[in-house]
């Protein structure tokens, strides 16, 4: 009987320790796939040259030597043409215009530029009351700093965000992939030779037409009577430390509040507010500022295509028109 119940002991060990080992060995292979798909992805990523991935591809790529800069969100890449800019001024200029960034982020992706490129002489900052002088809690569109989470300055300006990395995400090939499938897709796409889809920017400017999208009416029937834009005294601290880095550095700096559809502006109740601590900035900087709230392109609804954002016409028109402005302020601005 004893011997029975030893054999039996043996044989259930024997079964509860190979199933172990295959459970074990099953585990290692799904982390080296991993870690192989990880790498395999980073790689298609980096070869990206379409949207946001893109860009940032580019800045490490490129060798550009712009010496006019555009800084701002989707309001820059989409309102200040650097193909007008260029014929105008006479000028090599590049837009560094990123979708949804807050002015933390926008510095970000200024400094990682930098680390690649020559110091600009003029620098265009175009400013607003939706995002600019916001600090949002989370990082904006996640997913593209995924292949450069090893930089030390992406690392740095990611800290802190409630929907950020962890440490180890910062070298886990695996883990930073979390909550970033798409990502993973579209680079593993990119490595196997599948064409990515979306628009190429001409030197940072999204040169393509919309319609007028509906977006507006939906934030009108949201907000009907209107909407306080957050402002965050730690970021307008951050955009004058910015300045006074820039004018240390011999940037010359133009702040520029490109047009907005007038029923939109009307809809942004401390919208004034704002614009007045763009201007206590200008003066206290020196910095001159532009402001086109009140051109006449903003009560023309068909050059938009919601209230915050120029269609292609718009924005070639007002490139133009701010150009001419440049010119006016002198050599400084106008080469």
């Amino acid at each position: 009987m004893e011997e029975v119940k030893k054999h039996l002991f043996i044989s259930n060990f024997n079964l509860m320790r190979n199933f172990l080992l295959k459970i074990g060995l099953f585990s290692v292979m799904l982390v080296v796939l991993g870690i192989i798909f990880g790498l395999l992805a980073d790689h298609g990523l980096r070869s990206l040259r379409k949207g946001e991935f893109g860009e940032w591809n580019r800045y490490r790529t490129d060798s550009i030597h712009s010496n006019w800069i555009i800084l701002g969100n989707s309001r820059a890449y989409r309102h200040f043409s650097t193909q007008i800019i260029d014929s105008i001024l006479r000028v090599d200029s590049y837009n560094l215009g990123a979708t949804n960034a807050t002015f933390p982020f926008q510095r970000l992706r200024y400094n990682y530029y930098r680390r690649f490129a020559d110091k600009p002489s003029v620098l265009i900052l175009s400013v607003d009351a939706g995002t600019t002088l916001h600090n949002e809690d989370g990082i904006p569109d996640r997913q593209q700093f995924i292949p450069i989470l090893n930089e030390p300055e992406i690392q740095k300006g990611l800290k802190g965000y409630k929907n950020g990395f962890q440490w180890f995400d910062y070298y886990n090939p695996v883990t930073k992939y979390n909550r970033c499938f798409e990502a993973m897709k579209q680079g593993l796409f990119s490595f196997i030779g599948i064409p990515e889809s979306g628009v190429e920017r001409y030197k940072g400017f999204i040169n393509e037409n919309y319609k007028w999208d509906g977006t507006f009416e939906q934030f009108k029937a949201q907000y009907p009577m209107g909407k306080k834009m957050p402002v965050d005294k730690n970021v307008i601290e951050d955009l004058t430390s910015f300045l006074r880095q820039t004018a240390g550095e011999g940037i010359r700096v133009v702040m520029v509040y490109s047009p907005e559809y007038i029923e939109g502006q009307q809809l942004i109740l401390n919208r004034d507010s704002i614009v007045k601590i763009y201007r206590d900035i200008s003066n206290k900087m020196s910095v001159p500022f532009l402001d086109y709230s009140s051109h006449p392109i903003c009560y023309d609804k068909s050059c938009f295509y919601n209230s915050t954002h120029l269609t292609l016409d718009g924005a070639e028109q007002f490139s133009k028109i701010v150009c001419s402005d440049l010119k006016l302020m002198g050599n400084e601005y106008s080469r």
